[in-house]
């Protein structure tokens, strides 16, 4: 992953790019197996914000105390 930390939108853009790419005939196992792993990473990638996002969601009672959603 670059330094630069990426949105969960720009995360499944890569994955359907990669698997744009992916579909293409005329790539290399090798290629093919490098995308693979590749997007695999971006899967995982995603997967942890989407827990982050999960555990960081709170649901604001009436009195004003915050729960887990």
């Amino acid at each position: 992953m670059s330094d630069k930390k990426r949105s969960l939108e720009e995360q499944f853009e890569e994955i359907e790019g990669i698997i744009n790419q992916m579909e293409k005939q005329d790539n290399s196992l090798d290629k093919t197996f490098e995308l693979y792993k590749s997007g695999l990473e971006r899967i995982q990638e995603a997967n942890a914000m989407l827990d982050d996002m999960e555990k960081t969601m709170m649901l604001m009672n009436e009195d004003g105390t915050l729960e887990e959603f």
